[in-house]
């Protein structure tokens, strides 16, 4: 009898052995989850302790079928999903373990720097160790061929820049008739945006956008509070917002204000250098920079010796 009591117990070990094995998946006792993917499987069984280790400090764990406490099991007996149990052992390490079958559950995990999602399968062999990796970062950036460059450019057109023009201005009259013609555009109202260069001040009092366009109409007032006529360049208004001023594409206004007179002024801003898009937010805080009174001389170019014969041909009568 007492021969037979060590192969007894030998075999009782060697039972246990091959039950603890049966319960752990062989070969992946210890895994390291793929960083690329979004959401992770990891494998749970009632008999089997899963420890998931993060790089950082949990900070949040939420999903339907998780329970500190196993006696909360009753009352989710109605539910499809696995009962998972769990405990955050300390500041980055969860245990996991099942303790009723279903279908898999779902968490979210948050640290101190990334969000993972974590889908936890019920299984007859189980992960033993678990390492989680921090997220690859995506790039944002996105190759543009030089064809898509070009298309995206935006083709300045005189007789477009005025169209739009007319179509503001007619705005309450045109979106009556037809709704649909202003849609997706911007519109701010009763503004007083106001900026005093000297005698001169500028106030804008409605901003429209069309994004589509990426074009942007001030509609304004210019007032001349000195004692002698402002004449200046309309292509020389800049529009200022923050620390930046952009050309004008379109300017409609007088070019000579009379002394204490206000007059209307039509500012259209479309594009930036080349027929890139700018994107103005149309909540920002606008300014109008009117130019240095003066027109610039139209110098024309000398004549020709055949030129100069004909002008003074016709000056003679002949």
């Amino acid at each position: 009898m007492n021969l037979r009591l060590p192969s007894l117990i030998l075999a009782c070990v060697f039972s246990a052995a091959l039950t603890l094995s049966a319960q752990v998946q062989p070969g992946r006792e210890l895994v390291r989850l793929d960083p690329k993917n979004l959401v992770h499987d990891i494998a749970i069984n009632a008999n089997v302790a899963t420890t998931i280790t993060f790089p950082e400090k949990i900070s949040l764990l939420t999903g339907f079928g998780l329970v500190t406490d196993p006696a909360q099991v009753n009352q989710m007996t109605g539910s499809k999903v696995g009962i998972v149990h769990y405990e955050n052992v300390i500041g980055d390490t969860l245990v996991v373990r099942l303790v009723k079958p279903g279908e898999p559950c779902h968490a979210t995990v948050r640290t101190t720097r990334n969000i993972y999602l974590l889908r936890f399968v019920p299984a007859d062999e189980a992960n033993l160790a678990v390492i989680v990796s921090p997220p690859v970062q995506v790039s944002a950036a996105v190759e543009v061929t030089p064809d898509k460059v070009v298309e995206s450019r935006i083709e300045y057109n005189a007789e477009e820049l005025v169209g739009m023009l007319s179509k503001v201005r007619n705005r309450k009259a045109l979106q009556t008739l037809n709704p649909g013609l202003f849609n997706n555009w911007q519109e701010r109202n009763g503004l007083m945006m106001t900026s005093t260069q000297k005698e001169l001040i500028t106030t804008i009092y409605e901003i429209q956008r069309n994004p589509a366009k990426d074009l942007t109409v001030f509609r304004c007032w210019l007032t001349n509070n000195s004692l002698k006529p402002y004449e200046f360049e309309p292509s020389g208004v800049k529009v200022r917002v923050g620390n930046r001023s952009y050309d004008t594409q379109l300017v409609d206004c007088a070019n000579t204000v009379a002394p204490g007179q206000r007059t209307a002024m039509d500012v259209v801003l479309q594009g930036g250098p080349g027929g890139s898009r700018e994107g103005l937010s149309i909540n920002q805080d606008f300014r109008i920079e009117m130019p240095e009174a003066g027109r610039k001389l139209l110098l024309l170019p000398p004549l020709s010796s055949a030129d100069a014969a004909e002008l003074d041909a016709t000056i003679d009568g002949k």
